[in-house]
């Protein structure tokens, strides 16, 4: 998602802190432990899509706050309070079978698939027959029905075709060791892509979810650890923008956990620490 300094946009701006602690995306049952209905209430959304909420943050690594514009209405003294309810029930909610099945799939869904093979010299050479043969087999048809003078003309063309043919037929045929050599040069270049997506994919979705859940974790702490929470801002065209111009480059995580406030972040970066300590 990417939020806007527009104040009714997607906004669980007050949670932001807590919910991106526990970033991450498939379909699962919500079998855990529920959190009282009023803190969904607060929220402004049910507990089935603060659950699928939480969810797609988690595995996409994205942040995931659709419906929950209610959060914004929450009582300064009450956001600490709904963040640690809130992180609480994400914690226990990965633990889950149901959770780790959707993690698996989403992995396997994700996972680059490699390129097919490099077409083999005798396997060029065989297309190449091939397509040549439907050339002449096609322009044999069509000119049957072509008048005496265009038939004449095609003859050179008809001509040129067979010898073609003829040619892609000999074992030693040039043009055909260059074809098979640039199939391994286009399977070489698709493979080494291939070798940089897989270890992209490991990182970001290792077997383990626990790995995955230590990413989440150090990514949030990590765009966190230098909000200034008493940076200034002005409007422009009826948004929200930072006085100080730097501020508007960080990422948009940054920017929710400036909206957030610091007590509800402090209380998510503790959370997520304590959490990390336990994953080690």
């Amino acid at each position: 998602m990417k939020p806007s300094h527009k104040p009714n946009r997607r906004a669980l701006v007050l949670i932001m802190g807590t919910l991106l602690a526990v970033v991450g995306a498939a379909n699962l049952s919500f079998t855990v432990t529920s959190l009282p209905g009023s803190i969904w209430n607060q929220l402004g959304i049910s507990e089935k899509t603060g659950t699928e909420n939480i969810r797609k943050s988690f595995i996409e690594g994205y942040m995931y706050t659709y419906g929950s514009a209610a959060a914004r209405k929450i009582a300064v003294g009450d956001r600490v309070g709904v963040a640690n309810d809130v992180m609480s029930y994400a914690k226990t909610y990965v633990t889950t079978p149901a959770f780790q099945q959707a993690y698996q799939e989403a992995r396997e869904q994700q996972k680059p698939v490699p390129p097919p093979p490099a077409k083999s010299k005798e396997q060029v050479q065989a297309e190449q027959i091939a397509s040549m043969e439907k050339v002449i087999a096609e322009t044999e048809k069509s000119m049957k029905a072509m008048s005496a003078e265009m038939q004449e003309s095609m003859k050179d063309a008809l001509k040129s075709f067979h010898e073609q043919l003829e040619d892609y037929k000999k074992p030693d045929n040039e043009i055909l060791k260059y074809m098979a050599d640039g199939e391994k040069f286009t399977y070489d270049a698709a493979m080494k892509t291939y070798e940089a997506n897989m270890a992209t994919w490991e990182k970001s979705y290792p077997e383990n979810y626990k790995l995955m859940v230590k990413d989440r974790l150090e990514k949030f702490l990590t765009i966190t650890a230098d909000v200034d929470y008493n940076a200034t801002v002005h409007e422009q065209y009826g948004l929200k923008k930072f006085d100080n111009t730097a501020y508007e480059r960080k990422p948009d995580e940054w920017k929710m956990a400036y909206r957030a406030g610091k007590p509800v972040v402090d209380s998510a970066r503790e959370f997520a620490n304590a959490w990390l300590r336990e994953l080690k």
